[in-house]
């Protein structure tokens, strides 16, 4: 990545304000940019597409207004990257972010419903025995970032362990959720979709009462 940002700041030079690696396991880049148009992609289009043969991956572009003016729309995204990164060029910007409970509760609720709905369809839609493991694999890892949203709701300081925040969850919001921390030994995957599908059902309600 160092080459990748010495090419960007000559390339932009004062246009450019930070770059950040986040995520825990599946890491990737964001570049915050003073100012982000069509003539500017164009001048980084080169060098992305060259990032993206070395990693397989695109990072993530924004202008500094777009974080910091989004932040009552993408609330969960950037709660996430702020509570997972390291910044590699720049300033400070993302530990500066501020986030309005109201805002994480919308879109967490709004998360937790259209995920239960998907989850529905794909247990109706499965044919064989095999589909309900793969539906299961693809549903969990989504909902640890939403997690991390629920634990800053309930004024929790978010840990790094994943056992951790499972327990948080658990304890805060007084719900089962052994599913999601016995995803490697499952053994009857049917079943564990419709433990799931309750689950997001019962923390889905919660978020629907919680006054904030």
């Amino acid at each position: 990545m160092e080459d990748t940002i010495q090419n960007l700041k000559k390339i932009l030079k004062e246009n450019l304000i930070t770059v950040a690696e986040y995520g825990k396991k599946d890491k990737t880049h964001l570049i915050i940019l003073e100012k982000l148009d069509a003539s500017i992609l164009n001048e980084v289009k080169q060098e992305i597409k060259t990032y993206h043969k070395k990693t397989k991956k695109y990072p993530l572009l924004l202008t500094k207004e777009e974080l910091t003016d989004g932040l009552d729309v993408f609330p969960l995204e950037f709660l996430n990257i702020k509570l997972n990164h390291k910044i590699l060029y720049g300033g400070g910007i993302l530990k500066n972010l501020k986030f309005e409970k109201k805002f994480v509760r919308r879109e967490l609720e709004f998360e937790f419903r259209s995920k239960l709905i998907n989850l529905r369809q794909g247990y109706l839609e499965v044919e064989n025995k095999k589909q309900y493991k793969i539906i299961i694999e693809k549903a969990i890892p989504t909902l640890l970032p939403i997690l991390n949203g629920l634990l800053f709701l309930k004024d929790v300081d978010i840990p790094e362990s994943q056992d951790e925040i499972f327990n948080l969850v658990s304890e805060k919001y007084k719900v089962d959720i052994s599913i999601l921390k016995n995803l490697e030994t499952l053994t009857n995957e049917e079943e564990s979709i419709k433990d799931l599908i309750n689950l997001l059902s019962e923390l889905g309600e919660t978020l629907d009462e919680m006054n904030i």
